[in-house]
């Protein structure tokens, strides 16, 4: 299944904590739309643990935790060296951010090659990472960044000013980056000293620098990135890019000369290599992890979840739990026919069957969605969303029958991988039962998302909605996105509710959290009124280590402040080491 990568934001989050800067409220489209960033282009994890101890996780208790067990963190002294196999579930189709697709597979990948400009706290609250400091002038028009003196690239030049802003301007100008900056109101980018530049605004925007810790923010040699070279990047990042075999395996090496220390003074990373193995079959990647061929593997599969749970191995269990879950649907287009009409999307959900499609896709492991939220998440409202009833689905089917010559016919689309065959599958025959004919169509991910983001497709399986602050979620759910195929667009389902833009507008003009939900509980229930996607399951993504990995998702900051676990499914790599 796709799985988009997306930008996060902590309830409330007061900038003031990082870099001095006071706080005003967002305003409209740059608030809404720069929390999009690259995600076209194409999520937290485990509770900290407690300091100078192994701690092996407890029974999990609730549906979001329950997937932990056996985590090892410590504050030993790291044993420096080693090479880390590590199991992703896809290929990327490059490493160029301006040109290049990242999914969560992808994301991990970047994080070892590329640093950011700033990074989440453990909190969600943004901080400065590669910038030393940001702050805004007073009305949150224009930002100021200053960057860490000493930094280089892998190639050894230094990370000036002049890098990152060339480095700005060739995102801002791209395809694939720039209708970020578009919508934020980005009017100008400019160096001011050798470490200090500026960001200028249309708009008032108190939250400017959540960009900056996506794919917006990654720090590049920027004649590699004007090259559009997409196969061997050169970032700033803790490990520096070796070799790439397609649809194999990519092998990334210390960087000697990486900018970060620990408190002992010892330079980061502590490992000497990563290779990231490509291995999609889930069965396969969980057999190279017992025999020893791989040290980590990401997993999206409750099943394997489960069997690695419920196993006696000496494994650890990793699950983004203190994160907003992503969700998995069937994501429908409403300008394309036949689900230009509602009683064809409700038909569709009423038609589904998501328990069975659970039990069977996941071995039920999964919480079932009626929205983007779980209910275990502080965001949740309770909506009256069309529930499985195969009668009232052959009563709108014939409706919609009747309206189109007899037929109620299209094409359902998803990555070519096993857990999205199973699914479709699923789905196909739950549809058939009651008259819906859906033909399914699997293809290379990246095809699929530039088919969505163009509007040409009718449905897809789809993966999103994961941000800490779902006004960060906006963009997807924002009608004026709503536009007509085939005109790109980030309201990928094209759903033109203003009572959803008014509640995002007016929820994002406030840091009041009673305010905010309050308008996050108008968004839930025009969507499930407006029927813009058929939900199935609130997934986890997760990864299953050996027990030689120590500190898989543990990682501090600069300041000191433990990092946020796991960012978009991925996590940082430089602070993770082996036992021998």
């Amino acid at each position: 299944m796709q799985h988009e990568p997306i930008i996060s934001r902590s309830p409330g989050e007061d900038l003031s904590s990082a870099n001095g800067a006071g706080r005003s409220a967002p305003t409209r489209r740059g608030w809404r739309f720069l929390c999009a960033t690259a995600a076209v282009a194409v999520t937290v994890g485990l509770a900290a643990t407690a300091c100078g101890t192994n701690e092996t996780v407890s029974e999990p208790t609730t549906t979001a935790d329950r997937q932990n067990k056996g985590v090892i963190e410590n504050d030993e002294t790291p044993v420096t060296g080693g090479k880390l196999a590590y199991g992703l579930y896809s290929e990327t189709n490059g490493w160029n951010p301006g040109t290049n697709q990242w999914s969560p597979a992808g994301l991990q990948v970047t994080q070892a090659v590329f640093d950011t400009l700033t990074a989440y706290d453990e909190n969600s609250e943004i901080k400065p990472y590669l910038a030393e400091s940001f702050s805004a002038n007073p009305d949150n028009t224009l930002w100021t960044f200053k960057l860490r003196p000493g930094v280089t690239l892998h190639n050894g030049k230094p990370v000036t000013a002049e890098v990152v802003v060339r480095n700005q301007r060739y995102l801002a100008a791209s395809p694939i980056t720039g209708p970020a900056y578009t919508f934020a109101g980005v009017t100008s980018i400019d160096v001011v000293d050798e470490l200090t530049f500026t960001i200028a605004l249309a708009r008032p925007y108190a939250n400017y620098p959540i960009a900056m810790a996506t794919q917006l923010g990654v720090v590049a040699d920027p004649d590699w990135l004007e090259s559009n070279d997409s196969l061997k990047p050169i970032g700033s990042g803790p490990f520096s890019f070796d070799t790439w075999k397609i649809d194999e395996s990519v092998t990334v090496k210390r960087y000697p000369d990486y900018w970060q220390t620990d408190d002992a003074g010892t330079r980061l990373p502590y490992l000497d290599e990563i290779e990231f193995k490509v291995v999609v079959d889930d069965g396969e990647r969980a057999r190279l992890l017992r025999d020893g061929d791989l040290d980590v593997l990401q997993t999206y599969s409750g099943e394997q979840l489960q069997q690695f749970q419920e196993s006696s191995a000496n494994v650890q269990v990793i699950s983004d739990s203190k994160s907003e879950s992503r969700d998995t649907m069937v994501q429908l287009n409403t300008m394309a026919a036949p689900f230009t009409d509602l009683e064809a999307r409700q038909a569709l959900a009423y038609a589904t069957d998501k328990q069975a499609f659970s039990d069977a896709a996941q071995g039920g492991f999964h919480e079932l969605a009626n929205g983007p939220f779980a209910p275990s998440s502080p965001w949740f409202t309770p909506v009256d969303y069309p529930q499985y009833d195969p009668v009232r689905a052959k009563e709108l089917v014939e409706s919609v029958k009747a309206k189109n010559g007899g037929e109620f016919a299209f094409t359902l689309v998803g990555s070519d991988d096993a857990e999205t065959r199973l699914g479709t599958q699923i789905l196909q025959e739950q549809w058939a039962a009651v008259g819906i004919t859906a033909t399914v169509e699997l293809n290379e991910a990246s095809k699929n998302i530039i088919g969505v983001v163009s509007g040409q497709y009718q449905a897809t399986m789809w993966g999103q909605f994961d941000a800490p602050n779902p006004y960060a979620d906006g963009i997807w759910w924002d009608p004026d996105g709503a536009v007509p195929p085939p005109a790109l667009t980030l309201n990928f389902a094209r759903n033109k509710d203003p009572e959803i833009g008014a509640a995002l507008d007016t929820g994002a003009a406030t840091t009041d959290l009673t305010v905010q939900r309050e308008q996050m509980g108008i968004v839930q229930q025009r969507l499930a009124a407006d029927v813009p996607y058929v939900w199935l399951v609130h997934l986890r993504i997760s990864r299953v280590a050996n027990d030689r990995v120590v500190n898989l998702t543990r990682w501090f900051l600069p300041d000191g402040s433990p990092g946020l676990d796991m960012r978009q499914g991925s996590h940082p790599l430089s602070q993770v080491w082996m036992k021998p």
